[in-house]
């Protein structure tokens, strides 16, 4: 019996809980309602940064500073926290704004804008019946970001993720490594989720891993032949030298501890150019966050080696669900948690959204369990980006502070750290679902012959 095709969405009843239930199908199906949204999701945006927070554009001029001294001072000295290649990325603006403070400002963050409406476009044009919530999910996701979206880069390997996961449904699997090879380039973690590109057969998986490795090879080797080696291994080398930052999941005793006995720690920006506590217990908080790391690592690659047995589908919702793990267990064990981090999760997210109605699943049963899981996530990530806007930039100054204020924007922050790493637990036991060994059926009893 042929199984019928499941309908252009969920029923509503089913999707109370979901975001899309703020539009009707009408809407979800316009390119123009979409378009219009958009705009003013992007003028609210702007809006908040110019009326109450425009110190956010503190790092974008730290960009600018450091490129203008990369000719006195030469790439060994420039930009040393990021990879080589992000000082050739940084030049683009520096150039186009006339190698002015104000234009480096205006062309980076038209740039970011423009690969914003990039990704919108790539998720109406290659998505299924799902497109439209993907496309009004990434619009709230980054509104719920605030400013902070088109103030740092992190965009660009969001959006590169976003697109390998793009890729693979069109099956373009070259495509799909050399773009997470150019985000390994800019910001390393996106190396990570190249195991998540390993499905379909054999010369597919060759060529995702030949792309990646080739080009994100090739700008190392570059970068190797400008720069130097200490320079190449400069990012690594700058994040072991790192404190507690205040945001981080393992912060979060401190920052509790510290409302009732704040004379007790002190917090201030680093030489690492990040907010950073230091008390009783931070060492201590610091030791197990190192830790964590090397143990979320090896989960990572006990998921991944599950994931890529013989004889498992691989579909391709589970390699979306498989690269936000990584990228989950990346900020929950971290003993950072920059703002921007969340900006990681948004991409691989919309673009799952997108592509899953075409997923390579043939049960509709299935794909309508996937569906939903998957607009939870999404409905609980967009809870968590909001919550960390309250914290930065709104709330940043009393936190830092401990001013007025900094009670509630503390409880938020410890708040949103609860959510990510309850995150955390059900995108795991969402793999566990499609990795848990299949069982055995039970073997008849044989008798025994004479």
């Amino acid at each position: 019996m042929v199984e019928t095709e499941a309908p252009r969405r969920l029923p509503l009843k089913r999707r109370w809980w979901a975001w899309s239930t703020w539009f009707t199908s009408a809407q979800l199906d316009s390119p123009r309602f979409l378009a219009t949204l958009w705009v003013i999701a992007r003028c609210l945006v702007f809006a908040l940064w110019l009326i109450a927070a425009p110190s956010t554009q503190g790092d974008v001029v730290y960009y600018f500073e450091k490129t203008r001294a990369l000719f006195d001072v030469g790439p060994q000295q420039t930009l040393v926290e990021y990879p080589t290649p992000v000082i050739w990325l940084m030049l683009v603006p520096y150039y186009l704004g006339f190698t002015t403070k104000v234009g480096y400002i205006i062309v980076f963050v038209v740039v970011m804008l423009a690969i914003d409406a990039a990704i919108c476009r790539s998720l109406w044009i290659n998505g299924g019946r799902l497109r439209g919530e993907a496309v009004v999910f990434w619009v709230v996701f980054l509104a719920f970001i605030g400013p902070t979206a088109y103030l740092r880069f992190d965009l660009v390997t969001s959006a590169l993720a976003a697109w390998a996961l793009l890729a693979l449904v069109n099956r373009h699997h070259g495509r799909a490594g050399a773009l997470i090879g150019l985000g390994a380039a800019t910001k390393l973690w996106p190396a990570l989720l190249w195991p998540a590109l390993l499905r379909g057969d054999a010369r597919a998986r060759v060529k995702a891993t030949a792309a990646m490795f080739g080009l994100g090879g090739a700008l190392a080797l570059a970068s190797l032949l400008w720069a130097g080696w200490d320079r190449l291994l400069s990012p690594l080398t700058w994040q072991s030298g790192r404190h507690l930052q205040i945001e981080s999941v393992w912060a979060t005793p401190a920052m509790l501890w510290r409302i009732l006995h704040r004379h007790d720690y002190w917090v201030g920006i680093s030489s690492f150019q990040a907010f950073e506590i230091w008390g009783p217990g931070a060492n201590a908080l610091l030791a197990m966050a190192t830790i964590s790391t090397y143990v979320g690592y090896a989960l990572a690659v006990a998921v991944y080696l599950a994931w890529l047995r013989p004889g498992h589908s691989r579909r391709r919702i589970e390699a979306v669900v498989l690269m936000l793990m990584v990228i989950l267990v990346m900020i929950v064990t971290n003993k950072t948690f920059s703002p921007q981090y969340i900006i990681w999760l948004g991409g691989p997210l919309a673009a799952g959204l997108s592509v899953i109605s075409s997923a390579d699943d043939p049960s509709t049963f299935r794909r309508l369990a996937d569906e939903r899981r998957l607009i939870r996530t999404g409905s609980v990530l967009l809870a968590l980006t909001l919550a960390t806007q309250l914290v930065y930039p709104i709330g940043y100054a009393p936190l830092v502070k401990g001013s007025l204020g900094m009670t509630a924007v503390t409880l938020v922050l410890v708040a949103r750290n609860f959510g990510i790493v309850a995150l955390l637990v059900w995108v795991l036991h969402w793999l566990w679902t499609f990795l848990r060994p299949p069982a055995k059926k039970a073997q008849p009893l044989q008798k025994a012959q004479r």
